[in-house]
């Protein structure tokens, strides 16, 4: 069967969450299903435990299509919720739960729910919010804890039926998953059942995950990354996922082992902290085979692949709410890989100029196809052949229009914009290069920000490096500012810091500031944050960290002082 057929009977097909969790009861009921740190769930009490939370659903007037607020750390609460939505035919809204205050309403209220799951944990926060959103929460908290006024106990019943599984389809919608929120309030994106049906039979074969093993995701499961490439094939082959409530570097080989893991799911940076923990003689005691995810740099992928033993990494590139997968098994580094065989013809770089921030059109109006080598911007078509993943974008029918180009390449044609710079080699491997967002100009160049960053984390005594654009008076574009995190017991060393973007960087796009941070600012998935940071810029009354400025005279990177801030103000200084 060819994929497009295939992702036409997914999506007519009932082979959905729900019935699955039923019969992978049936199969085996004694086998875990979770385990996460020291607790254990078999699929039998898994089963159990969504059917008693579908009833507290049901009971509090949750029907099919209606969406469900879900607002807990990773925990077996957590994916016994999604699987009382699925059951029921119901929509999971999963909540960050990093957010907080006026973004907790925000969300909230973008989910378009009346009714929630929510943890303990989560009871402060939602007190702080109380009456300002339409969710009304479930708690599930001990029996003496103080809940917001719109919260009530999630009273589970010793017991439940089996629910009439309504006639869901793989083309219905399952979850809202939100964007990481870094510019912004999270916006809810459409995921269907299809595509966590397709995660679960696709990625068990490509990462060799056979019945009855283990796979480790340990970052946050509102996330796609962990729920896809994690959950979705351990439980469709009748393994185990293991998880903790939050990543921690120190734990991760021992969960590692304790679960008895064969692979794991990353994302953003977390092999890049799994290096900075001190080398150990136990380092590769594991039984890892593949490491999969998406954002692993190309300067740390071979230290690290080294250094764990771990023998394949499969590097993936996904936009939640669009239409574009890539992946790399073959081990290229640093590459994002390629797309299905059958979907090249559906996946293009469009030329994008960086100093008008839109998509180059040619004399005839059409977008320019990138040549190999050449950065642009990812482009899915929309509606394309050979059975491309459809577009359905976000809840909010205005931002998904947003994320459209039309009349790109041909008349009539539709595309999804990504948001993302990548470029292809040769071979037809992408490589992710920025966010459009995140690139800046100066001295008429284009900033690639990551770029920048992956080499400055070669710099002597460097571990991790955020770059940004700022403003500098009487400066077209703005300069660059990285802020950087030293590894433990390591002083900042100004010259050779110079000295290695001097060889490795164009002059344009050398930081001009630099800013000495204890640790970065991330997303609860550990994508660095950048806003407050290029708001703060470099203005000394702002912040506390150490601040330097480049000297191109003396090359190297000098304390900035007030005197050298009032240089810069006055233009007595330029970069």
């Amino acid at each position: 069967m060819d994929l497009g057929a295939l992702v036409a009977e997914l999506k007519a097909s009932t082979d959905t969450f729900g019935p699955l969790v039923r019969r992978q009861a049936e199969a085996f009921p004694d086998r875990v299903a979770l385990a996460f740190e020291h607790d254990a769930l078999t699929y039998g009490t898994y089963n159990d435990e969504v059917n008693r939370l579908a009833h507290c659903l049901r009971h509090a007037g949750v029907r099919r299509g209606e969406p469900v607020a879900i607002l807990c750390p990773n925990s077996p609460l957590f994916l016994a919720s999604i699987g009382a939505v699925a059951k029921l035919g119901a929509i999971g809204a999963l909540i960050n739960t990093h957010v907080r205050g006026a973004g907790l309403t925000a969300v909230c209220r973008a989910s378009g729910a009346t009714v929630g799951i929510c943890d303990a944990e989560a009871l402060p926060f939602l007190a702080a919010v109380q009456d300002a959103h339409p969710v009304r929460f479930l708690a599930d908290a001990a029996a003496d804890a103080a809940l917001p006024a719109d919260a009530r106990p999630l009273e589970r019943p010793a017991r439940a039926d089996e629910p009439d599984i309504p006639d869901v389809r793989g083309g219905d919608v399952f979850l809202y998953i939100y964007t990481s929120g870094t510019t912004g309030y999270p916006k809810p994106a459409i995921v269907r059942h299809l595509r966590f049906t397709m995660a679960g039979i696709g990625l068990a074969p490509l990462l060799g995950l056979e019945e009855g093993e283990t796979i480790y995701a340990p970052l946050p499961l509102y996330h796609g990354e962990s729920l896809f490439v994690g959950f979705a094939p351990a439980f469709r082959v009748g393994g185990t996922f293991a998880s903790r409530r939050r990543f921690a570097a120190h734990a991760f080989l021992d969960d590692v082992r304790r679960h008895r893991a064969v692979a794991f799911v990353y994302v953003g940076e977390l092999c890049r902290y799994l290096l900075r923990q001190s080398p150990t003689p136990a380092d590769r005691d594991h039984g890892l085979r593949v490491a999969a995810g998406a954002g692993l740099r190309a300067d740390i992928w071979v230290a690290f692949q080294e250094r764990f033993g771990v023998p394949r990494i499969i590097e993936m590139y996904g936009a939640t709410e669009g239409n574009v997968a890539l992946h790399n098994a073959d081990g290229r580094v640093g590459s994002v890989g390629k797309p299905h065989p059958l979907l090249e013809d559906n996946v293009r770089l469009g030329r994008f100029d960086g100093a008008r921030g839109e998509l180059v059109r040619d004399a005839h109006g059409c977008c320019v196809p990138c040549e190999p080598g050449e950065t642009g911007e990812l482009l899915g078509r929309v509606g394309g052949t050979g059975g491309s993943m459809e577009y359905d974008g976000y809840t909010d029918r205005q931002a998904t229009e947003a994320k459209l180009v039309r009349d790109a390449f041909l008349p009539g044609d539709v595309w999804f914009r990504s948001g993302d710079l990548l470029r292809r080699d040769a071979d037809g491997y992408y490589y992710f290069v920025d966010r459009i967002g995140d690139t800046f100009r100066w001295k008429g160049e284009n900033v690639a920000t990551q770029e920048v960053a992956d080499v400055l984390n070669g710099a002597p005594g460097v571990t991790e490096t955020n770059v940004y654009g700022v403003t500098v008076p009487g400066a077209d574009g703005r300069a660059g500012m990285a802020a950087v995190v030293l590894a433990p017991a390591a002083v900042f060393d100004a010259p050779a810091f110079y000295a290695h973007a001097e060889r490795h960087l164009p002059a344009y796009a050398r930081p001009a500031f630099v800013r000495l941070v204890r640790e970065m600012d991330v997303t609860g998935t550990l994508k660095q944050r950048k806003v407050a940071l290029a708001e703060e810029a470099y203005d000394p009354t702002r912040i506390r960290d150490p601040l330097f400025v480049r000297d191109d005279a003396a090359r190297t990177y000098v304390p900035l002082t007030p005197a050298v801030v009032q240089e810069i103000a006055t233009g007595g200084r330029r970069f």
